[in-house]
């Protein structure tokens, strides 16, 4: 697969925007992150583009009195080779990974 032919990734992730904004820059560690508050761009510590994120705020999920914000998160690595955009994808679950069993 070229770089081009990359299809979305869609998620939902149970962080509010605020959180997510803290996060992105250090999961992709020396890659240059911008934008926001719901449009990014991802580029390698060189310039070349690797992502383009996008979140929106959806409702929160309520379990009994606990209340879990929700975003649904749009990534699209069509300007990513396949290696990077292996590579971000590794960088985003390993810094987004919440701890737990």
């Amino acid at each position: 697969m070229s770089g081009g032919e990359n299809t979305p990734i869609f998620r939902e992730m149970g962080y509010s925007s605020a959180e997510f904004c803290r996060v992105l820059p250090a999961a992709m560690r020396d890659w240059s992150v911008s934008g926001g508050p719901e449009l990014w761009q991802v580029a390698t510590a060189g310039g070349d583009d690797v992502a383009t994120i996008r979140i929106q705020p959806m409702p929160e999920r309520a379990m009994g009195s606990l209340r879990v914000p929700v975003l649904a998160v749009t990534i699209d690595l069509a300007a990513a080779s396949p290696d990077r955009a292996g590579e971000f994808v590794h960088r985003f679950e390993r810094g987004f990974h919440r701890g737990g069993g």
